[in-house]
């Protein structure tokens, strides 16, 4: 499953940037418990984190991997990587670019492929609505923690 969602956010690309740096993880994503570097430099490729994100009732460890990072002053890329349950390999790409002092266009897409029969059965029978409010939702918390 691949998705891509563009949004205009009416906030400075620096106070968006924030959101994406790992010390606010959980602004990221409110479901987010923990986020603990292991291996690595915060904020930089080959960043490894093991974090603790909750479901429903059930409680999800994965070790996520900053694979892309860049910082420069008009554009900024964050690329993660991270096996789910053992059962889903999941990419995410946040990409900022500044429009103008005051607006940032950001760019969020990303990939979930299943890695085993587990993953195969969950991904056919989650339906896709599903995942479409989940990525909006994961868009909201952004422009929410950016203040806009």
């Amino acid at each position: 499953m691949e998705w891509r969602e563009e949004t205009l956010i009416p906030t400075h690309i620096e106070v968006v940037w924030e959101v994406f740096q790992d010390k606010n993880s959980a602004k990221l994503d409110p479901s987010v418990t923990a986020h603990t570097l292991i291996e690595g430099k915060e904020d930089s490729i080959g960043a490894k984190h093991v974090q603790t994100y909750v479901e429903g009732k059930k409680k999800i460890t994965a070790v996520v991997e900053t694979v892309l990072y860049k910082d420069e002053p008009n554009r900024k890329i964050k690329e993660i990587i991270y096996k789910e349950e053992h059962a889903f390999s999941t990419k995410l790409r946040f990409e900022l670019i500044k429009l103008n002092e005051n607006e940032t266009q950001l760019i969020f897409e990303g990939n979930k492929e299943p890695v085993n029969l587990k993953g195969k059965l969950k991904m056919k029978f989650t339906a896709r609505r599903e995942s479409d409010r989940s990525i909006q939702h994961v868009v909201q918390c952004i422009r929410r923690a950016a203040g806009a």
